[in-house]
């Protein structure tokens, strides 16, 4: 190493040592924001139950409803109103404008 060059901070010698982020992980967190951006587009019309949301999505309800309840506990989505036995949910304000 030279006087020039900077010393590898230790998040680069532990990607060095460790090989990289798996190729499953990249493509594991790819899909998981991909789908949460549609679900950010289905609710950008409105309000929307589940099934509403996983049609307009292209996901499956279980999957839709998984998600629908991390955003709601992180504060993206939040429950709207009752449609018989199906909660609406909608974009908080804060997604709104994101």
């Amino acid at each position: 190493m030279t006087t020039t060059e900077k010393p590898k901070s230790k998040m680069l010698q532990l990607k060095e040592l460790r090989g990289g982020t798996p190729q499953a992980l990249l493509d594991s967190v790819r899909e998981h924001n991909a789908a949460r951006a549609a679900i950010k587009k289905a609710l950008a019309g409105g309000p929307r139950t589940v099934p509403e949301v996983a049609a307009a999505a292209g996901l499956t309800p279980r999957e839709t409803l998984w998600m629908l309840t991390a955003m709601r506990k992180y504060g993206s989505v939040a429950e709207d109103t009752q449609d018989g036995s199906y909660m609406r949910y909608a974009l908080t304000t804060k997604e709104a404008r994101a």
